[in-house]
């Protein structure tokens, strides 16, 4: 019985009158092609995920390179900005808005 797929087993529980576990087997094999759907499509939203980004706003690494210009220029005005920090994010929006260094 050991090397019989889950599927045999379910026919052989009917089979037998034993409706219970072939029941059982029958929603463990549900189961079973669920987690494999949602497998697939979890693998499929991380193959595409920057794929499909990158058709809606263009090439991802201009983006990486044009933030990387901005905070660099930014270094050599305000000291030390990090992208992580919600603080300087602040200040940089807040610059933006006030349309500080444009030219009139």
């Amino acid at each position: 019985m050991q090397h019989l797929t889950l599927e045999e087993r379910e026919r052989l529980a009917y089979i037998s009158g034993d409706t219970r576990t072939a029941d059982t087997l029958g929603e463990i094999l549900d189961q079973q092609e669920q987690i494999e759907l949602l497998e697939e499509e979890l693998e499929t939203a991380q193959k595409d995920s920057l794929g499909e980004w990158e058709r809606k706003h263009g090439p991802a690494d201009e983006y990486r390179k044009f933030f990387h210009d901005c905070f660099q220029r930014l270094a050599e005005h305000y000291p030390c900005p990090e992208v992580t920090s919600d603080y300087d994010k602040a200040v940089i929006f807040s610059a933006i808005e006030r349309g500080e260094g444009t030219a009139e």
